[in-house]
């Protein structure tokens, strides 16, 4: 995906029931000057156009690289959303940029660039320390989602958890079956991914492969599940 739009993100059931919480004190609040309030504004602005030479002489003059938009944005996670990539490496360059930082869901920049299938930048994030894995929806789910099979096998190398189940069960395995990406489907199972692992309701992968039309996929799947059943005398 090179593009981002807002349905790529949408599309996956955005996680979590909490708001971004802020606080901010009343007074300080209160006194925000007009050319601050200007400030911000144009700090926006420049990674909505990806004017990544003003987001950087921004920064220069102390902006925080970690800001977040109204909705609980981070602004290294709304330069993924507005496509603007050389915003996106000039704010990740800062050293004073969160790498784990959370939106209001919870999700993180490497889940966005795994989702977008940035593979470089996923690497260059976890140079600075990015977590590859953590509880819930992970970086690994997000990459299948989109069929970022380079991706998937990229984070799988640096021990992400193949059979990690979101808060509803969802492994990574039944987002590429929804993806309907065989390529992607077939890293997860080289990796050790259960197709007969379950979500809260009661679907395996199998069933999602069936669900998207892919019955040879699922065909093999079943006969895999089966196979490791007899190796472990089940």
């Amino acid at each position: 995906m090179i593009k981002v739009i807002s349905e790529d993100f949408s599309s996956l059931g955005r996680i979590g029931g909490w708001l971004l919480r802020r606080a901010v004190p009343g007074l300080l609040a209160a006194s925000v000057s007009v050319s601050a309030m200007a400030q911000n504004t144009s700090w926006w602005r420049d990674i909505r156009n990806d004017r990544a030479s003003a987001v950087a002489e921004q920064l220069r003059a102390g902006a925080d690289p970690n800001q977040v938009t109204d909705k609980g944005e981070p602004a290294l996670m709304q330069a993924v959303r507005d496509d603007a990539w050389e915003v996106f490496d000039v704010i990740l360059a800062d050293s004073r940029t969160d790498v784990n930082i959370m939106n209001g869901v919870q999700e993180t920049p490497l889940m966005y660039t795994a989702l977008t299938g940035q593979l470089a930048r996923s690497q260059a994030l976890v140079k600075r320390g990015a977590e590859v894995n953590r509880l819930g929806w992970t970086p690994l789910h997000y990459a299948a989602a989109k069929g970022h099979a380079d991706v998937a096998k990229w984070l799988i190398g640096l021990k992400a958890i193949v059979n990690a189940p979101s808060p509803d069960g969802t492994s990574p395995l039944m987002m590429a079956m929804r993806a309907n990406s065989v390529d992607t489907a077939q890293v997860l199972i080289n990796a050790g991914a259960d197709p007969s692992q379950r979500n809260l309701q009661g679907q395996d992968a199998i069933d999602m492969a069936r669900q998207f039309g892919n019955d040879r996929l699922a065909d093999a799947m079943e006969k895999l599940a089966q196979d490791r059943r007899k190796a472990q005398g089940r």
